[in-house]
């Protein structure tokens, strides 16, 4: 392993974060029309935990950038090894130091300075901040805030939170690949890994630096279309939609209201969340293609084809239970149904309805599909559909394999067949998967005296889906405040592995990991 190149790249992606920090301060002009009101109110005041934690942040990655710098280290490639390394601490390092505004909008507590709004922790602050920002950073969206922050106060902070999700959402790693262009191969391997468009690695361009810039520009394109659609049609503030861009091109969730979506009750924007949300959950291969004219391309895509029937399905059956068992009219059961139908599904977590006081027929079907997700390269989390793809016709072969013994079957995906290790490692990610979703929710019931079971799977599914809501103590209403620290950690944790897709960081975590072969 080559321990200090990718400490070196380590700070230069601290360095870069350090400045991407100040960007909530362009925000600032977006707090009042009346440039008046602005200087002479103490708005300027929310300006302070930015610079700080930018300051702070600058100063560690030139600190840990100039330590670890070897020339003849630097003459050496990365191995795999180090893209493992590099790519987990890219992601743990961003949430650490993204959490510093929210430490440096609630220090005043102790009298350290003299901020003259209300701070946003009062208890816990570290561990508190950390969960906010790891939340943010993975796209998760499930929080701590309680009570929800005054938007007068922390206009700033709010936007900080949703632009958080935007950057977790193109992917940490992929965008390390863009201003960091002389990272070798280790590192873009992994970025292949989780970025690409599905086990097979099949790349939308032959380089994946060109991918990278590819993936991003229509990342940015979904990001400037959406605000024009909320500010013009949907009669929202221009603040708040760019909150909600952020949250949505990301599939992240976070909102500048305390009751989410639904707080607006304005069905003209949740229908073009709900649009935007579809769109969320498709691979970036898909826009490529439809932006090149490759149609072909679309019509022999399996996944896709897969990812519009499974939510079709998903809406039709959930207007059907909200019929049935909730006596909702079939316009409020089409209205909320497709709306939590594809927020949960594509784990982006709005909530225009409190789901939670839906039949266990409705609450079911939802935690269901939070663990599936959207298509793989996208920016959903989950397990993704090509791997139940993969599992679903490899369980079909094997079936006819046990009428027919002699006949040879493989798994196609796309037409194309895929290798039989790739098969393997599917099974043993879903065994992965589902092992870990056992064993933390149980580790929950043990650490917590009052969560329900239902309250701590739904933690455990929503918080390594990277989804954010679930149900009973973690409703739409409410939020994962009451619980312990020791909780909100492993919680973080189960957000980072679902974000990295479990094998990335876990491989930290053995021996033979950190050994020289």
């Amino acid at each position: 392993m080559n321990l200090r190149k990718s400490f070196y790249f380590t700070g230069n992606f601290i360095i870069y974060f350090g400045f991407f920090i100040l960007l909530p301060l362009l925000s600032y002009f977006l707090v009042s029309s009346d440039n008046e009101t602005i200087y002479k109110n103490k708005n300027l005041l929310q300006l302070v935990p930015f610079l700080l934690s930018s300051f702070v942040t600058l100063i560690c990655g030139y600190g840990l950038r100039t330590l670890s710098y070897n020339s003849e280290s630097m003459e050496k490639d990365l191995t795999r090894k180090d893209g493992f390394l590099l790519a987990s601490l890219v992601w743990i390092f961003a949430g650490l130091f993204g959490s510093l505004p929210y430490i440096f909008s609630s220090i005043n507590i102790y009298g350290i300075t003299q901020i003259s709004f209300e701070p946003i922790f009062t208890e816990n602050i570290i561990v508190n901040s950390f969960f906010e920002a790891v939340s943010g950073i993975t796209t998760t969206g499930a929080s701590v805030l309680s009570p929800f922050p005054d938007v007068a106060q922390h206009k700033l902070l709010i936007f900080w939170r949703s632009l958080t999700q935007w950057l977790g959402g193109i992917g940490i790693v992929l965008l390390v690949l863009i201003i960091l262009p002389r990272i070798s191969v280790g590192i873009m391997q992994i970025a292949s890994d989780q970025e690409g468009t599905g086990p097979q690695k099949e790349r939308i361009t032959p380089r994946i630096y060109q991918t990278g810039l590819t993936l991003f520009y229509i990342y940015a394109g979904l990001t400037l279309l959406l605000p024009c659609l909320l500010f013009f049609l949907g009669d929202m503030n221009l603040y708040d939609s760019i909150i909600h861009t952020f949250s949505t091109v990301s599939t992240g969730g976070f909102s500048s209201y305390p009751l989410n979506i639904e707080s607006l009750n304005n069905l003209t924007v949740e229908f073009i969340i709900t649009f935007f949300m579809f769109l969320g959950g498709i691979s970036f291969a898909v826009y490529y293609f439809i932006i090149t004219g490759n149609y072909k391309k679309i019509l022999e895509n399996s996944e896709f084809k897969t990812y519009i029937f499974l939510n079709l399905f998903l809406i039709i059956f959930l207007i059907f239970l909200l019929c049935k068992f909730d006596n909702l009219t079939l316009s409020d059961s089409f209205r909320f149904g497709s709306f939590q139908a594809l927020s949960l599904s594509t784990g982006t977590g709005f909530t225009s309805f409190n789901f939670n006081e839906w039949s266990h027929h409705a609450k079911i079907v939802l935690l269901a599909f939070m663990i599936l997700g959207g298509c793989s390269g996208s920016t959903t989390g989950g397990i993704k559909i090509i791997r139940v793809l993969i599992v679903f016709k490899s369980i079909f072969n094997e079936i006819k394999r046990r009428i027919s013994p002699n006949v040879i079957l493989t798994v196609k995906i796309n037409g194309k067949a895929v290798d039989e290790d790739v098969v393997r490692g599917e099974f043993s990610f879903l065994f992965l998967y589902l092992l870990i979703c056992v064993v933390s929710a149980v580790l929950l019931l043990i650490l917590e005296n009052n969560v329900t079971s239902l309250s701590a799977l739904s933690a455990v599914i929503s918080s390594i889906a990277n989804v954010g809501p679930g149900f009973e103590q973690i409703n739409p209403h409410s939020n994962y405040s009451f619980f312990s620290d020791q909780s909100k950690i492993l919680l973080c944790l189960l957000m980072l592995f679902g974000r990295l897709e479990l094998f990335t960081m876990i491989a930290l975590l053995l021996p033979s990991f950190w050994k020289k072969y």
